[in-house]
């Protein structure tokens, strides 16, 4: 075979060698001609020679011009297959399709230069197509995780949950979506700074991922707050058990690298079950967040199960936020005023700002029947700057009269004794109204300590720059200590009126009185009784040593208007210094 192979070869180069001779030879044999007869002298060629001349000249012409139609045809020949071939990858590209590098010497020539450039150019295309999918990764990343955990985002959560609710319909099952949310996380931000309480946020994700099956889903829920989707076959008493092992997890102390703390924390966590509590994942996050929230006003590190009477209580609130973002908006808030007296004298030494509300339909009401809705709607800081604004301008208003009503008492709410801003707003109002920092004492409750045992005493310390008078207000209600009064040195404590009210007949009030009445004696530290509504009382109190009183035995909250009245007709009303 290998003989018959070569001499087949042979054959066909003798066959092309022959063929191209006889090209030449036909193309160029009459030309050749017909230049001898075009040189030679027409008396060699005789004049029979000029028809024969005539006719070799038309048969070079003929000749010729097929020779170069044979030229090209077999130029085109050669050009054609490569010009398929990156044509095909020409299309290939731009297609956006894998193309191959098509060898140069297997290309014309010619061709090469172009070969050069669409490889060139095949090497880019990839590149940058490498890095659209790339991009596009990342961009994906960043539509479906959290930037900050590195954990699913709620877009991703609720895409997975369409899957995995379609699989516990047909397979008549259940899943339960869980809302934890991080207790005081806010208080780390203000005291120990957001890069801290991020890295707390960050280290609690990691925890409770690390806590749950392989098979459930966590996400981060934005702010202080997570998603799990606990799937498989789940009853109310797998849920609880996770629920209460996701907030154990979360209670151990946390070792935060980068900042060098050692933080503990608390979480709530409110629970909803498909289908049953909602049919779709809006409708469970929904109940969920309801069933938070309840854990959230029980007390700290708890969990609640959704109930449906938590929808009414939703609407009931969301409509008493509404009717109080108006109450702001069209002036109905006002200030009542009740004096405090030296109860032996009679003698005015100030009066406490009281809120109220004129609903439009519900009456005057007192803020025991709204503060909750303004601290749940954050509304307390709005509040806040509207009794200081309001209060600074009538006080202003009374010294303008000629009056002297002593010093004017505001209370503060928690979220603002941690807001740095407020010294900077209580100056402002001072200067806009001319008022002394002597001239007004805020009051801060008991409890506000323990929400917040370490940003209230930096507040008070402000306060205390600005010249500001300081009152521990609803004294014997909360835990207090010693050590605590010794921290934070207010100038007044006002005994609760709920210790007041049972003087001077039920014993066990009469010695908590006395108890809180020796100890401020022994720190050096004012006592103001609040309550008092019975000749019995105040004599009781005075008996002891607390002269200064408050109460309806004294004089009853008052407007602005009746407080000035009332002020101008009391006996020897005391001037500030």
């Amino acid at each position: 075979m290998k003989p018959i192979a070569l001499h087949s070869t042979r054959a066909g180069a003798s066959l092309r060698t022959g063929l191209l001779l006889g090209v030449l030879a036909a193309v160029f044999g009459p030309a050749l001609l017909w230049l001898l007869a075009a040189l030679l002298p027409p008396d060699v060629l005789g004049q029979a020679a000029a028809p024969w001349r005539a006719a070799v000249l038309l048969m070079v012409v003929v000749q010729g011009v097929t020779g170069a139609m044979l030229v090209l045809h077999l130029l085109a020949r050669r050009l054609e297959e490569p010009l398929a071939r990156l044509t095909e990858q020409a299309h290939a590209l731009a297609a956006l399709r894998p193309a191959t590098t098509l060898p140069l010497r297997d290309q014309a020539p010619e061709l090469q230069p172009l070969a050069r450039g669409l490889d060139a150019l095949r090497e880019r295309t990839a590149q940058v197509q490498g890095e659209l999918q790339a991009g596009k990764a990342k961009l994906r990343r960043a539509a479906t995780h959290d930037a900050l955990t590195g954990l699913p985002n709620r877009t991703l959560l609720q895409e997975l949950f369409g899957h995995e609710a379609a699989s516990a319909r047909r397979q008549a099952r259940s899943l339960a979506l869980l809302r934890i949310g991080i207790d005081r996380l806010h208080t780390v931000n203000e005291t120990l700074g957001h890069s801290v309480g991020e890295e707390l946020l960050t280290g609690m994700a990691h925890r409770l991922a690390a806590t749950l099956r392989d098979s459930d889903f966590i996400c981060r829920g934005g702010g202080d707050e997570f998603l799990v989707l606990l799937s498989g076959p789940v009853g109310w008493d797998r849920v609880a058990t996770a629920a209460e092992r996701l907030l154990r997890c979360v209670e151990e102390p946390l070792q935060l690298p980068r900042s060098g703390q050692v933080l503990g924390a608390s979480a709530s966590l409110g629970i909803a079950m498909y289908p049953t509590d909602g049919s779709d994942f809006a409708g469970l996050e929904r109940a969920a967040s309801l069933a938070l929230q309840r854990s959230r006003t029980l007390g700290r590190g708890l969990y609640s199960f959704y109930q449906p009477g938590l929808d009414q209580a939703l609407r009931e609130r969301i409509d008493a936020e509404r009717e109080l973002a108006r109450a702001l908006e069209r002036d109905e808030l006002t200030l009542v005023y009740q004096p405090m007296v030296d109860a032996g004298s009679g003698r005015v030494l100030g009066c406490e700002a009281l809120l109220r509300w004129q609903h439009p339909e519900r009456g005057l009401l007192a803020p025991a029947d709204f503060i909750e809705t303004a601290r749940q709607c954050r509304l307390m800081a709005d509040l806040d700057a509207w009794v200081l604004e309001a209060a600074c301008g009538e006080l202003a208003g009374w010294l303008g009269q000629g009056l002297a009503p002593g010093r004017l008492a505001l209370n503060l709410s928690v979220q603002q004794a941690r807001n740095p801003a407020l010294s900077e707003a209580l100056r402002d109002a001072l200067d806009r109204h001319a008022l002394v920092p002597a001239m007004l004492e805020l009051e801060i409750t008991e409890d506000a300590f323990l929400d917040d045992p370490d940003g209230v005493p930096r507040a008070l310390a402000r306060w205390r720059t600005l010249g500001l008078g300081l009152t521990v207000d609803d004294f014997g209600v909360g835990y207090s200590s010693l050590s605590q009064l010794r921290r934070l040195r207010p100038q007044r404590l006002k005994i609760d009126c709920s210790l007041v009210r049972g003087l001077p007949h039920d014993t066990e009030d009469c010695a908590l009185a006395q108890a809180m009445l020796a100890m401020a004696a022994a720190l050096g530290i004012e006592v103001l009784a609040e309550g008092v509504e019975t000749a019995a009382q105040r004599k009781w109190l005075l008996a002891h040593g607390c002269a200064l009183q408050q109460g309806h035995l004294h004089g009853m909250p008052m407007p602005a208007a009746a407080f000035a009245a009332w002020l101008a007709r009391s006996p020897q009303p005391q001037a500030l210094a």
